[in-house]
């Protein structure tokens, strides 16, 4: 049995229609911290889904592909793509810390902690000491 590309991309969701929306509005929105942190909340919280998802399309595309492998495969960018957005968080600008306290819930906890849980298996310290400091100022804010 083929691939089929097609197959592929309808794991996808289509998005809404962006027409009528201001381009600039929309390019300022995905320069802002309430955009990273709701993409790496949103990367790490649809990755178990989506890696079902794709794993069982693969296995039922080419049963000679290793499950785990492509388990592996699929975290692996998970991870590092939402680290692209939550990396760009700046803990020294108001904005930044306003926008965690915004969003800060149980579900942005547990990504935080997921993603620190994911870097530290991969040796990348620097990468959960971002996500360790973000995770102290969570706590902080509750309190």
């Amino acid at each position: 049995m083929g691939l089929n590309i097609d197959n592929i991309f309808s794991l996808f969701s289509s998005g809404e229609d962006a027409s009528g929306v201001d381009d600039q509005v929309f390019i300022n929105f995905k320069e802002s911290p309430t955009y990273f942190i709701g993409m790496y909340k949103k990367l790490i919280l649809n990755n178990l889904n989506f890696n079902k998802k794709i794993v069982k399309f693969f296995k039922e595309s080419n049963s000679d592909l290793d499950v785990d492998e492509m388990s592996d495969a699929g975290e692996w960018v998970t991870y590092n793509r939402a680290w692209h957005y939550i990396r760009k968080i700046n803990l020294s600008n108001e904005d930044h810390i306003s926008s965690l306290e915004k969003h800060n819930d149980p579900y942005l906890e547990t990504t935080v902690k997921l993603g620190i849980k994911f870097f530290e298996e991969s040796e990348q310290y620097e990468r959960c000491a971002l996500l360790k400091k973000i995770q102290d100022i969570l706590e902080g804010l509750k309190g």
